[in-house]
């Protein structure tokens, strides 16, 4: 028997260490493996945590395989992913698209500055929504929230816009989440808040070269879904219901960035690549002097204008 105090995690209510269901809602509380599961691996903020490890196990992954270390090349410091490490780790390439890449391109960062900056967001926004939702909810906020952005992104810049990866369409579905509880609440300062967001999201597009119209769809989904959550009746089997998206949900993430990684896609870009530098290399041998590339921009927080070789092109 436990020991301790449990919340609940449909309605949040605090149980005594006795209680079976919620005095609250009546919702059977997690038993000693499931409680033993969450503590283990982030208490209450298990999607928040396991949003961010995932994030960083990819980024991680691409700097091992790449041999590079992007900083920060969004302000002109050295260093920079391969086009070919953007198609093996999931980045969303519209002329060369695959269903999957609206779910890996989620996980996928350019640089040192673009995940920090992310991942700060993340935690922030993601602890609020985790406690008032539970993680279930609030992993599925973020995900739906993600891949809407990207889906608004293919239809804004259509099928030869620029690759784009990054979790900030989650997290402006995380920020439209927190929105959409004070619309529900019918919170006075909802108009403000909102006015507030919409002035960050053009701050940003002004100052760098980001996917605004993901930012936007991720935004817009967010604050639907945050009013559903708030105003939706915790039944116990609606919330195993959830509970079961999001597990789905989580093994769809792992799915989507292993066909990444198992694509051919990647591997043609880096033969590509590798025939280029060979290239660069028989003109130095010969005393030439060697032709430059096609200049290859340095990634942007959201949006990422890479030249793509000519043979991926579509």
């Amino acid at each position: 028997m436990p020991t301790t105090s449990r919340v609940c995690p449909a309605c949040r209510t605090l149980n005594g260490p006795s209680e079976s269901r919620c005095y609250r809602c009546g919702r059977r509380l997690p038993g000693p493996l499931a409680a033993w599961v969450a503590n283990s691996f982030g208490g209450e903020q298990l999607a928040t945590r396991g949003l961010v490890l995932a994030c960083l196990i990819v980024f991680g992954l691409a700097i091992v395989t790449d041999g590079s270390f992007p900083l920060a090349p969004e302000l002109g410091m050295p260093g920079r992913f391969r086009v070919s490490t953007f198609a093996r780790f999931g980045a969303l390439f519209p002329p060369l698209f695959s269903p999957w890449q609206l779910l890996s391109a989620v996980f996928f960062h350019a640089s040192v500055l673009h995940i920090a900056f992310n991942m700060m967001a993340l935690v922030s926004f993601g602890r609020v929504l985790e406690q008032r939702f539970g993680s279930a909810r609030a992993l599925l906020l973020f995900l739906v929230a993600g891949v809407a952005g990207f889906v608004v992104s293919l239809w804004w810049y259509g099928p030869f816009g620029p690759p784009t990866a990054g979790a900030s369409g989650g997290v402006f579905g995380q920020l439209g989440g927190i929105l959409g509880i004070a619309i529900a609440r019918r919170d006075r300062q909802w108009k403000q808040m909102l006015a507030q967001n919409l002035a960050l999201a053009l701050i940003l597009a002004l100052a760098q070269s980001v996917n605004t119209a993901a930012h936007l769809g991720g935004f817009a989904i967010g604050i639907l879904l945050g009013f559903l959550f708030e105003r939706e009746r915790r039944l116990e089997l609606v919330t195993q219901l959830f509970g079961a998206l999001a597990l789905a949900s989580a093994l769809a993430c792992v799915a989507a960035v292993g066909a990444s990684m198992t694509s051919p896609l990647w591997r043609e870009i880096r033969q590509e690549e590798l025939l280029r530098l060979s290239a660069l290399g028989s003109q130095g041998a010969r005393g030439a002097k060697p032709t430059t590339e096609p200049p290859v921009e340095p990634p942007e927080l959201e949006s990422l204008p890479i030249q793509l070789p000519s043979s991926a092109t579509a």
